[in-house]
């Protein structure tokens, strides 16, 4: 595990009671959802749909996920959840991820691979232009 990093987007998710297992930390299964909300704050933030609700023909597929965990957290606990863009190609893209709590520890770091994908044609398709514009060829 590299040293984690702070993205440019930021998302504050609380912890509630019910995450927490027999173990009496938050079960590991809730920070893919914790990063899939943030994901879906962020690409909101960006405008890059009009609606999460709304159906769509064309949208991102999650492909990949890798998390390493590097820090329990119980209840009570707010998390800051950086992200942002790392990659993308004519088709594909990826996102990274770290969760912090409020003493400054990174907790988790993620990274997240999706194609984009036609779902009347169910095969994958080009980025549109908006997104390239926005995140570019990093």
């Amino acid at each position: 595990m590299g040293k984690p990093a702070k993205y440019k987007h930021s998302y504050f998710q609380k912890v509630a009671w019910g995450e927490m297992d027999a173990f009496g930390h938050v079960n590991n299964v809730t920070y893919v959802r914790y990063f899939e909300t943030a994901r879906a704050d962020y690409f909101t933030a960006q405008q890059l749909w009009d609606s999460p609700l709304k159906p769509v023909r064309f949208g991102p597929v999650l492909t990949h996920l890798d998390m390493d965990y590097r820090k329990q957290v119980v209840f009570p606990a707010t998390l800051e959840v950086s992200l942002e863009v790392d990659s993308i190609s004519s088709r594909a893209f990826t996102v990274v991820c770290s969760m912090w709590n409020q003493a400054e520890d990174c907790v988790l770091t993620g990274h997240a691979s999706f194609i984009w994908f036609d779902f009347e044609l169910q095969k994958p398709s080009q980025i549109p232009d908006i997104f390239r514009e926005k995140f570019g060829s990093k």
